[in-house]
């Protein structure tokens, strides 16, 4: 079985992604990335709600993401984003982080499998990304640990990161990464962004 399958089998299995419509999410959010762009309080305790077939995501109280909306202008070059800009971002990232690994089975998402039990991804323009190309680590039972990217509506292409998961769950037929910790390329500090999953449903 290539990493590929076995990474999608090892979070659910394609069956099981394709039978869910939503995903709701209860979630905290911490870290300096957030703050830096004048914005510390907006995603501290949120609900939001994905739907899985696009990408679309509600945050409740706060305001919708949708892929078919143009990026706001200049993410990367203000320091001070508005309630407009948080819901981008947040919008593409977690229905980015709900939808990996099972997008990679798309025909449009091109992957190919590197040493280290590794996979190196170009996402296509339809999938909303941190950026086009991201590489994904898998353990051995092809749980998915580690993914490196560079967050480009943040810092343009100054903000290369780490982002690790950990606190796999089973939820509602997908296994879940309850706790995430997003920081500097190679460095084990500051936290840029920091998510944690308090609720889970999947329907």
């Amino acid at each position: 079985m290539s990493l590929v399958d076995a990474a999608i089998e090892a979070q659910g299995g394609l069956e099981r992604w394709r039978e869910i419509e939503r995903i709701e999410v209860e979630f905290r959010t911490g870290g300096i990335a957030l703050p830096l762009k004048s914005q510390p309080d907006l995603l501290r305790r949120v609900t939001a709600v994905a739907e899985t077939g696009h990408p679309r995501v509600e945050f409740r109280g706060i305001g919708t993401f949708d892929s078919s909306d143009r990026r706001p202008a200049g993410m990367a070059r203000r320091f001070r984003w508005t309630p407009q800009d948080v819901v981008h971002f947040a919008g593409y990232a977690l229905w980015g982080y709900l939808a990996v690994p099972f997008v990679f089975a798309d025909d449009d998402v091109d992957v190919v499998e590197l040493s280290g039990r590794r996979l190196r991804v170009d996402f296509p323009p339809r999938i909303p990304a941190h950026c086009r190309t991201q590489v994904f680590h898998f353990d051995e039972d092809a749980v998915l640990t580690r993914l490196d990217y560079t967050a480009e509506v943040m810092l343009g292409p100054f903000a290369r990161a780490h982002h690790r998961l950990y606190d796999h769950e089973w939820l509602d037929g997908l296994l879940v990464s309850r706790r995430r910790r997003v920081t500097p390329l190679s460095l084990p500090r500051p936290i840029l962004v920091s998510l944690d999953i308090d609720g889970f449903r999947a329907y």
